[in-house]
């Protein structure tokens, strides 16, 4: 073997021994940096809640929807203007034969749903 051929072969290994060392420590220095921001965001639920927020905003922007508007709190609906059916009650015999001292489960039923219709979702 030439001076030429062993300096290559030896440039070669030291070449596959450095990048396996860099492959091993950026191996360990990833599980590292991992297992620390695991552990950040465990113990910081604020830091945690904005980083999801943000992660949502960003999805929601590449993907090109439109972000639905603030919901305000509004007054609860009139009775007319709720739709007739919006909660079903099922009762048995025949609608004429109630008794005057029970409740009306109808209008329990439509008191739930201006109730349910006037709540605003938690943000």
């Amino acid at each position: 073997m030439s001076f030429k051929e062993t300096y290559r072969s030896e440039v070669l290994q030291s070449r596959r021994d450095r990048s396996r060392r860099a492959f091993f420590w950026g191996r360990i220095l990833g599980l590292a940096l991992m297992l620390t921001i695991g552990a950040i965001l465990r113990s910081e639920p604020e830091l945690r809640r904005a980083l999801a927020g943000a992660g949502m905003d960003a999805i929601m922007a590449v993907s090109g929807a439109r972000q639905a508007p603030q919901q305000v709190a509004q007054a609860p609906q009139s009775p007319t203007s709720l739709p007739k059916s919006r909660i079903k009650v099922n009762r048995f015999g025949d609608p004429d034969d109630a008794s005057p001292a029970s409740p009306d489960a109808q209008s329990v039923a439509d008191d739930l749903g201006r109730s349910l219709a006037a709540q605003r979702p938690v943000e």
